[in-house]
């Protein structure tokens, strides 16, 4: 077979989604950086709390989904896994997102080690962005300044904000211990978003240059 035949032949196919994972604290910016990169070609962006709040409130599991957000806690994940397959399905059949050619930039899923071993035969993740932000007050700032914004009341609550924060410390972080740890990549997100971007793009093209045969873990590049 020549290597033009080869050229043409689509990617192995593995039955998981190829993902990028966005981690950070509350008020990070995830959103904000994955809402950029999914303006791309490749790249399709989903916030699972984009999804969650989307869903009407007046149905069985938007009452429900209402139940746990306004009070800070987290989603049960049994009806996280169903909201989440659900919403993939939607988007391939409408082909907004095509598995042989797009790259999922995932935001607010897994949030804790019992979700990331149990979408593992789903998401085949190829590299992790952990967005820290040292200074938690300016963390509490931004959570504020996007509940006004974009009118999210429970961001408003001081109770609900420290206890999130405090979920994401004790859980979410814990999460990352499921992965191998070459494929995170930790950005500084207490600078400017622009430089945040700056940094989150320098790293993806450095896979770009360095593709990653299938089931092998990227090289580690600074």
């Amino acid at each position: 077979m020549t290597a033009d035949a080869d050229s043409q032949n689509p990617p192995p196919q593995t039955g998981k989604y190829r993902t990028i994972l966005l981690f950070g604290m509350p008020g990070a910016g995830k959103g904000t950086q994955g809402a950029v990169l999914g303006k791309l070609p490749e790249f399709v962006h989903i916030s699972m709390g984009d999804v969650f709040r989307k869903i009407p409130r007046l149905g069985k599991i938007g009452a429900e989904i209402e139940s746990f957000t306004s009070v800070g806690k987290m989603v049960p994940d049994d009806l996280t896994y169903r909201i989440f397959e659900r919403h993939m399905k939607i988007l391939e059949l409408q082909e907004f997102f095509i598995p042989e050619f797009n790259t999922l930039i995932l935001d607010g899923l897994p949030r804790s080690r019992v979700q990331a071993e149990d979408l593992s035969h789903l998401l085949d993740v190829i590299q992790i962005f952990h967005l820290k932000i040292k200074d938690e007050k300016l963390a509490v700032k931004r959570l504020r300044a996007r509940a006004l914004l974009e009118n999210r009341l429970d961001d408003m609550n001081e109770e609900v904000i420290r206890r999130r924060l405090k979920t994401y410390h004790e859980e979410t972080v814990q999460t990352l211990s499921f992965y191998d740890p070459a494929l995170i990549f930790d950005v500084e997100a207490g600078q400017p978003m622009i430089n945040v971007l700056r940094d989150v793009v320098d790293r993806l093209a450095t896979i770009q240059r360095h593709p990653v045969p299938p089931g092998a873990t990227p090289e580690i590049v600074f």
